[in-house]
């Protein structure tokens, strides 16, 4: 499938290919995708959002902007959509984000289940699922929030310290373990430990001075 002249490729034969911008404006589909949910043009489908692709009951529990915790990006999910006429049909779903041209879209990968499902307790796990997935991007956006208030306050405080020395001390500030901040950083627990003897060395404080605390103090 060509999209705005790029290749959107496949991953298994025959598959539905959609694409949609992060609100779920759909921008594009295959001849597959078209003929899967049963709209006779490309222009008719381009009308819709992805909501209407889902269950009638679904979209409430739709996000407005589908983030990297919504997505199905590791592996394949069993999802149930809808086709035009309302009939429901159980399919395995692959999600993620695709940048073209500078601009990030939504790509995604639907292959029909040909066997027979129990397709309401599909939907019920996919409600509780896309529930759970929104309280993640949730959380995720306070954290971003909280960060950049943190920042802020210890920038001004501290313009010695680097923006690493600082994400550091954010999560110093909210009693991250140094292996819990290791994990946030994606750096060993070994480069927490210089990162707090460098931030101690940059804020001049003596032996037996708790970093904390002086954190704590300064903003």
């Amino acid at each position: 499938m060509i999209f705005q002249g790029v290749t959107i490729n496949q991953i298994t034969d025959h598959e539905a290919l959609v694409v949609a911008r992060l609100d779920g404006q759909i921008l594009g589909g295959n001849k597959e995708a078209l003929e899967l949910y049963r709209y006779p043009s490309l222009q008719s489908f381009k009308k819709l959002n992805l909501r209407d692709l889902m269950p009638k009951d679904f979209n409430q529990f739709y996000p407005e902007l589908m983030t990297s915790e919504h997505l199905n990006i590791s592996s394949y999910k069993t999802h149930v959509n809808r086709r035009s006429d309302g009939e429901l049909f159980a399919c395995k779903l692959h999600t993620h984000h695709q940048t073209i041209k500078g601009q990030k879209y939504l790509v995604g990968h639907v292959v029909e289940i040909r066997e027979e499902v129990d397709i309401e307790k599909i939907c019920l796990q996919q409600n509780i699922i896309v529930l759970q997935r929104e309280l993640e991007a949730e959380r995720s956006k306070n954290r971003e929030i909280s960060l950049r208030e943190t920042s802020l306050l210890l920038s001004k405080a501290h313009p010695c310290l680097s923006n690493n020395d600082i994400k550091v001390c954010h999560y110093l500030l909210k009693n991250y373990s140094s292996k819990a901040i290791a994990k946030e950083l994606n750096i060993t627990t070994e480069g927490v430990f210089a990162a707090r003897k460098r931030i101690r060395k940059k804020l001049g404080l003596q032996p037996g001075e708790e970093l904390n605390k002086a954190l704590l103090q300064s903003i």
